[in-house]
C-alpha cells in the first residue's frame, strides 16, 4: 500500500512535468561513468535504461527519485571561439579598408592574410554538442513495478564551409573596392533536434522452467520533437540564433520501449528495444529528420561489490542521418561498490561502424546509507571531445 501511494503522488505530478519540460542525450550519470551500460546490470533505479529493471530491488526499497543532467561536446567551444575571432578580424578589416586612410593598408593586408587562414582552418569543421536532462520517479515491484520519467535531449551538429571566392572579395577591397562583410559567402550550417519525452513504465517478473526468473517491461511515451535548421555566413553567425523560433519546427508523436531482463547465478542478461516506432519530422529547410529504432543486448557479471557489464547495439543506429553518421556502439563498464556507501566506475565505448572515435569514462558514486545518492561522471575522447554528467537520487 505504501508503494501505491508513493506512485500516485508521482503520477499526479505529470501535468507539471510536461509543462516545464525543456528539450535538452540521455543523462544517467551512473551509466555514463560505465561507458553507457545498464541494460542488464542495473536495478530499478536504472529503469530509464530498461523498464524491465523495475522488478529488481531490495525488500526495504519502496520509491526512488532521480534528477540528472549531462553534456557531451566535440570541437564545439573551439569552433565558436574561432568564429568569434574571425568576426573580430572582419570588423577591423572592414573599418580599415573603408576608411580611405592609406596608412591603414599594411594592417589591412595582414588582417586579410589572417582572415583567409582562419577560413581555411575552419573549412569542414564539424562541431557537435549533445545535452540531456532526466527526471524520474520509480516504484519497484515483482508483480507490477511502475515509474514516470521525463527525459529530454538535444543533438546538434554543424558544418563550416569556406568559399574560396571570399579571398578575391578581400583582395578587391585592398585594391579600393567598397567592402561589406555581409557579402562573405563562407557559411555555417547547423542542424539540431531536441526530443522531450514523458514515459510511463511498467514491469512484471515471471517464472519459467527454461529461463528461470525473468522480467518484462514496457514504456509507452509521448514525444515532442523540436527540429532546428540555421544557416548564416560566418560574419553574421550567432549561436543564440540557432534555437530561435524562426528556425524551429515541432511535432508531437507516440512511441514506446520494450525491455527484458533475467539472471542466472551471478550473471545478468538483458535486451531492450527503444523508440520502436520510426518518426520523421520536417525541418524549416524542408528536410526530414528521422528517429529510428534501436535494439541493445547486454550481459553482466555481478559478484559481491564488483560488476562488469557489456552492452552492444544489435543494429546500427541511423537516427538523425541527415546530420549525423550511423553508429553501432559496443560499451564496456566496470564498477566496484564499497558496501553501498560509495562506488568507483570506469567505462569504454567503441563505434563498430568506425564513424566515431572511442570514448573513455570515469565515474564516482557517493551514497551514504544507500539513501541519498550523488553520481558524477566524466567522458574523454579525441578531438577535444569531453563530457560531464551529474545525478542526484533519493530512496525511500
Amino acid at each position: 500500500m505504501k508503494r501505491f501511494y508513493l506512485g500516485a503522488v508521482s503520477l499526479a505530478l505529470l501535468p507539471l512535468l510536461s509543462t516545464t519540460a525543456n528539450a535538452v542525450p540521455f543523462a544517467d550519470a551512473r551509466a555514463g561513468g560505465m561507458g553507457g551500460v545498464g541494460v542488464a546490470s542495473g536495478d530499478y533505479t536504472r529503469a530509464s535504461q530498461n523498464p524491465a529493471l523495475l522488478t529488481r530491488f531490495k525488500d526495504s526499497e519502496d520509491f526512488y527519485f532521480q534528477l540528472g543532467a549531462g553534456v557531451l561536446a566535440r570541437d564545439y567551444e573551439d569552433t565558436i571561439d574561432d568564429i568569434d575571432a574571425l568576426q573580430d578580424n572582419l570588423d577591423a578589416f572592414e573599418a580599415l579598408v573603408n576608411s580611405g586612410d592609406p596608412n591603414g593598408l599594411p594592417e589591412a593586408e595582414r588582417l586579410k592574410d589572417d582572415i583567409v587562414g582562419q577560413l581555411e582552418d575552419l573549412n569542414q569543421a564539424k562541431p557537435e554538442a549533445n545535452a540531456g536532462v532526466l527526471l524520474g520517479f520509480f516504484v519497484p515491484s515483482k508483480t507490477l513495478g511502475f515509474g514516470l520519467s521525463l527525459n529530454g535531449y538535444l543533438v546538434g551538429n554543424g558544418l563550416i564551409n569556406y568559399i574560396e571566392e571570399d579571398e578575391q572579395l578581400l583582395d578587391d577591397a585592398l585594391a579600393g573596392a567598397p567592402f561589406d562583410q555581409d557579402a562573405i559567402q563562407s557559411n555555417a550550417d547547423v542542424q539540431a533536434v531536441g526530443i522531450t519525452e514523458v514515459a510511463l513504465s511498467f514491469a512484471r517478473e515471471f517464472q519459467s522452467p527454461w529461463l528461470g526468473q525473468f522480467s518484462v517491461g514496457v514504456s509507452p511515451k509521448v514525444q515532442r520533437f523540436d527540429t532546428y535548421y540555421y544557416n548564416a555566413n560566418v560574419s553574421n553567425f550567432d549561436e543564440d540564433d540557432i534555437t530561435s523560433d524562426d528556425n524551429l519546427n515541432d511535432q508531437t508523436e507516440f512511441n514506446f520501449d520494450v525491455g527484458f531482463q533475467g539472471s542466472y547465478g551471478p550473471w545478468q542478461y538483458g535486451l531492450v528495444g527503444r523508440n520502436l516506432i520510426s518518426q520523421s519530422v520536417r525541418n524549416t529547410n524542408n528536410q526530414d529528420v528521422e528517429l529510428k529504432p534501436t535494439v541493445i543486448g547486454a550481459v553482466a557479471y555481478q559478484q559481491g561489490g564488483f560488476t562488469a557489464a557489456l552492452d552492444l547495439d544489435l543494429i546500427k543506429d541511423e537516427s538523425f542521418a541527415l546530420f549525423t553518421d550511423p553508429r553501432q556502439w559496443a560499451r564496456l563498464g566496470l564498477e566496484y561498490d564499497f558496501a553501498g556507501h560509495a562506488q568507483l566506475r570506469a567505462g569504454y565505448r567503441h563505434d563498430l561502424e568506425g564513424n566515431y572515435e572511442d570514448v573513455l569514462s570515469l565515474g564516482l558514486g557517493i551514497s551514504p546509507g544507500d539513501v541519498f545518492t550523488l553520481d558524477l561522471a566524466g567522458q574523454f575522447g579525441s578531438d577535444d571531445e569531453r563530457g560531464a554528467m551529474a545525478q542526484l537520487g533519493f530512496k525511500f
